[in-house]
């Protein structure tokens, strides 16, 4: 079937991609789609070890999605090429994770200020613009900022530093149905050696985690934000258009179980 179909073009783009990135080492060469900031990207750690967003189960009163097999067929043949939805198929068993949309009200986020060496309060900013670029990817959903953590669906946070090699971490509830229903990010000030992490660099890993948190996993090119390895500090059109897939998607299992 369909989701058979992607899930084979994925482990294929991996493949393929891997095996360019080799033979362009091995030449001496940067292959096409990698960064040539080397210095950007030395000061973004991401980890091998990152798996996305650390995943809880909360039941909520939201309605079911509504399940159309033939529509998600068409959807997925029309819309998958330039996006890395089969890889998230892939790593999720085909089953879809995202906020219900669109919702009344837009998700709250509240932003703690921290007391830690290396907090810069234009983080505020910062923060606002890694979820401002996914909404204005066009997906139907909306975020507000608040100042009350206790009536907040999202909380964001930092730490010093991991003592593994990342720079961000991402954990969301989803209920019975699959929709999203709250989470939270916590982000690096500094790499583990101790070297702070520049504005640039903690753009690149919030909207990397917001695009954890809003349902993507990773995506197998180091051209995407969503990479495990960011290498970008922008959404690509890959990055957009994938997410503009998953919220075209009803949430949960998109085959029987």
């Amino acid at each position: 079937g369909a989701l058979a179909i992607i899930a084979a073009q994925a482990v294929r783009s991996r493949l393929d991609r891997a095996a360019r990135l080799a033979d362009a080492r091995s030449a001496g060469a940067t292959p096409a789609g990698d960064v040539a900031d080397s210095a950007f990207a030395d000061s973004v750690i991401r980890a091998s070890e990152d798996l996305g967003a650390v995943v809880t189960l909360r039941t909520s009163g939201l309605p079911a999605p509504v399940r159309d097999s033939a529509r998600i067929a068409a959807l997925l043949a029309a819309e998958s090429a330039g996006t890395y939805i089969g890889a998230i198929l892939a790593a999720r068993d085909s089953t879809i994770y995202r906020w219900y949309a669109p919702r009344a009200d837009p998700v709250r986020v509240w932003v703690q200020e921290p007391v830690l060496t290396g907090f810069d309060p234009t983080f505020h900013a910062v923060l606002q613009d890694a979820f401002r670029a996914w909404t204005n990817s066009g997906i139907p959903l909306e975020f507000r900022f608040v100042i009350d953590s206790a009536r907040a669906d999202v909380h964001v946070t930092w730490v010093d530093r991991y003592e593994s090699r990342t720079s961000g971490r991402t954990r969301w509830a989803h209920d019975q149905h699959g929709w999203i229903v709250g989470g939270g990010i916590e982000l690096a000030l500094h790499q583990p050696d101790g070297r702070a992490l520049e504005q640039r660099a903690i753009l690149a890993i919030a909207r990397h985690e917001v695009g954890h948190l809003i349902g993507l996993d990773h995506s197998p090119d180091e051209g995407d934000v969503m990479s495990a390895n960011v290498r970008v500090s922008d959404l690509s059109e890959t990055d957009r258009r994938t997410i503009r897939l998953v919220y075209g998607l009803p949430a949960g299992p998109l085959r029987p179980r």
